[in-house]
């Protein structure tokens, strides 16, 4: 299970830049405190809207498209770090060590690619032009097709037509009603607020997703983050700095802990950031190893001031805590799948 905000604060005694608001109302989501309560009315209202767009769709007025290849889709109901793209990421790799063959679909977010959808060039990706999670999945699954853009309807036709014997992994979509996916996988993180915005970090009430949801995920039961890998490793005690710009920022300072390093100073930034800012250095101490994420060294790399650290590149992965059984029970849904989706 992911640690809770308030276990990661007390493990870090690092010294802290400010992050933004939008990190900061992240973090008070996961507590259901008294901001909380005071914004329910607008949760409540929040809630119709959705029920209201969901109906739409339910009541048949309209008619979602379903892919004409095998769809999965690794979703979440909230917003914010679930793990959804670490799980992606395993998903893929144990997919295609089982001859599955797959094409990845990321909605660019943030980038010129984030409208529509675009295969990517086969090779290295320009972040700016591509966006940080579209150059991570080029970076760790170099060999793999990838998909970009938020229109996931554009995207399942383009792999349908690309890539007709391919199976079909969306990292996030699960809200995006416009397309059916064969299979829905949804990560949910232990959280104790379960309001919908702006209560709470819930994009759908959790009873109405879950009727829609093949098999629900959770850390206590289902999934479990595997231990954080770095490259170059460093040894306990090492003293480090540390630079994020992801969904929970806290949980992953919480990680470095655990495998025994000593964050002295870390910069936090919101989910996607560009991390371009000419101070974004400022706090850090240049004679101490950085440790970033993956998603973030991507965006790092080619900073001016990125010369002067000696960077650790932090790999996170999740993976179901019976993972042959788990992906046994996957095959089979797939075969079936594509019995289905067989032209007669």
């Amino acid at each position: 299970m992911y640690p809770s905000t308030t276990a990661c604060r007390s493990a870090i005694s690092a010294t802290i830049t400010p992050i933004s608001v939008k990190a900061a109302i992240e973090r008070a989501w996961e507590e259901k405190g008294h901001i909380a309560y005071i914004l329910s009315p607008l949760s409540l209202l929040y809630q119709l809207g959705w029920r209201t767009y969901l109906a739409i769709y339910e009541l048949g007025l309209k008619k979602p498209h379903i892919p004409e290849i095998p769809t999965i889709i690794i979703g979440n109901f909230t917003a914010g770090g679930s793990g959804k793209t670490p799980f992606t990421v395993y998903l893929a790799e144990a997919l295609t060590s089982r001859n599955h063959p797959i094409v990845l679909s990321t909605s660019g977010y943030g980038s010129p690619k984030y409208h529509g959808a675009t295969l990517a060039p086969n090779g290295s990706l320009d972040v700016n032009e591509w966006g940080d999670e579209s150059t991570m999945f080029r970076e760790l699954l170099p060999d793999l097709p990838l998909i970009v853009g938020h229109d996931r309807v554009a995207a399942a036709q383009l792999a349908a037509q690309q890539f007709p014997n391919h199976i079909l992994l969306m990292d996030d979509g699960f809200q995006h009603l416009r397309l059916k996916p064969d299979l829905s996988l949804i990560i949910e993180p232990d959280l104790e607020n379960d309001f919908c915005f702006p209560a709470g970090p819930y994009r759908e009430p959790k009873s109405v997703g879950a009727r829609r949801a093949t098999r629900i995920l959770t850390y206590d039961e289902h999934i479990q983050p595997l231990p954080l890998q770095l490259n170059p490793s460093l040894p306990p005690n090492t003293k480090v700095n540390a630079l994020c710009a992801i969904g929970q920022p806290h949980r992953f300072l919480n990680s470095l802990q655990t495998i025994g390093l000593r964050v002295q100073k870390a910069t936090l930034r919101p989910d996607h950031d560009p991390l371009t800012a000419g101070n974004l250095f400022a706090n850090l101490e240049p004679e101490l190893p950085l440790v970033v994420t993956a998603k973030d060294y991507v965006k790092l790399k080619n900073h001016t001031e990125a010369k002067n650290y000696q960077f650790s590149i932090a790999n996170y992965l999740v993976a179901p805590k019976h993972p042959e059984e788990f992906l046994n029970w996957l095959e089979s849904k797939i075969h079936e799948l594509r019995k289905e989706k067989t032209p007669r």
